[in-house]
């Protein structure tokens, strides 16, 4: 991501050719997160009180509280670009990957990947125009039309493949070039003035997003919700998906947005991985329950 950034500063003159294929790449990454999702596996349970509390916190609790707060310190396309992020669906690899790494429920982190990107399309222009400044742009029928377009595309490309015909190695690898891509494509396409204070203030937002999540987890923790669920909600309610910011945000203009988005999503990405490593170290002697009241509650 970093090195992407870098790229797109220092030699922003191939990013042109890639912004027609901004939509292509996103729908393959959301294609990364549908693959081999088998809906037999899905019970009633998936779709309950964690998937629920994980939507509202992800769609509205973050967006609404952290919003207002960085209005108060950034500006101008920085701003922006945690607008646009604060407003995007779930992360489709990380928070799979972490909710597995951490012990978490797989299946139910997959399902509610599943449904805020179905979400997506209605509520991400929504929240953009809700708090968007009046100088800001925005077609929320034509951003509507293409996010629903690259969704659907991904979702019926991940139909098609047959179960086993992409490695996951192949899916890491594929994922890793394609948002090196987006970040490149996004940063390169306009000039980005570096501003170290407001891009670290970004990253507090990031982190204390992850920190509402936590709060709401270690609720549901307390009265009385199975651990994995618990640990499922930790890293399915503000981790923001990268590719479809990036795509937005490239629609108003790219530059300090995209690396705005970068700032939060690295951000999100190594308190998450300090989270899970508290986890790994966890004693054996530790049961998962004290294990998850232990990081719920500090």
């Amino acid at each position: 991501m970093l090195t992407a950034t870098l790229a797109g500063v220092a030699y922003p003159e191939f990013a042109a050719p890639l912004q027609p294929l901004l939509p292509v790449l996103v729908a393959g990454l959301i294609f990364t997160a549908f693959y081999g999702l088998n809906f037999g596996d899905v019970s009633a349970r998936s779709v309950s009180v964690p998937l629920i509390v994980s939507l509202v916190c992800l769609y509205l609790i973050v967006p609404i509280a952290l919003y207002p707060v960085a209005a108060l310190v950034l500006s101008g396309e920085i701003l922006l670009g945690v607008l646009v992020v604060l407003s995007a669906p779930l992360a489709a690899g990380s928070s799979i990957i972490w909710t597995r790494l951490s012990g978490g429920n797989t299946l139910l982190a997959t399902v509610i990947v599943l449904v805020s990107m179905l979400l997506a399309p209605l509520v991400m222009p929504a929240i953009i125009t809700l708090f968007a400044d009046s100088a800001v742009e925005i077609s929320v029928s034509e951003l509507f039309v293409e996010l629903a377009a690259i969704i659907l595309a991904a979702g019926v490309l991940a139909f098609l493949v047959p179960n086993g015909a992409v490695s996951d190695g192949q899916l890491d690898g594929f994922s890793v070039a394609t948002m090196g891509a987006l970040i490149y494509a996004g940063v390169g396409g306009s000039p980005v003035s570096f501003d170290a204070f407001q891009f670290a203030f970004v990253g507090g937002i990031a982190v204390a997003a992850l920190c509402l999540s936590a709060a709401v987890s270690y609720v549901l923790h307390v009265r009385g919700m199975r651990s994995d669920d618990c640990l499922t909600v930790l890293f399915s309610s503000s981790m923001k998906n990268m590719s479809v910011s990036v795509m937005v945000g490239a629609v108003f203009g790219g530059g300090a947005i995209i690396a705005s988005i970068t700032a939060f999503h690295v951000a999100q990405q190594v308190v998450s991985s300090s989270l899970v490593r508290r986890l790994e170290s966890a004693t054996p002697a530790q049961s998962s329950e004290t294990v998850t009241a232990g990081l719920l509650g500090d």
